[in-house]
């Protein structure tokens, strides 16, 4: 069986993501957009096959 193939960069955004609190506040501190942020976490949950990040606030 082979492991995904995932990147630093993939994990490096969701460390911020969960440093800063949240999509946009990730994506200002690594000085990109917020889609970007998006697709990079969407695409290791993806690689994963696992949630990694579960909504939390307002619209819960």
């Amino acid at each position: 069986m082979s492991l995904p193939k995932t990147t630093t960069e993939q994990w490096l955004v969701l460390q911020a993501i969960v440093e800063h609190g949240g999509f946009a506040q990730a994506a200002q501190a690594l000085h990109r957009s917020q889609s970007s942020v998006s697709y990079a976490v969407s695409r290791l949950q993806e690689q994963l096959g696992v949630a990694l990040l579960q909504p939390q606030g307002a619209w819960c």
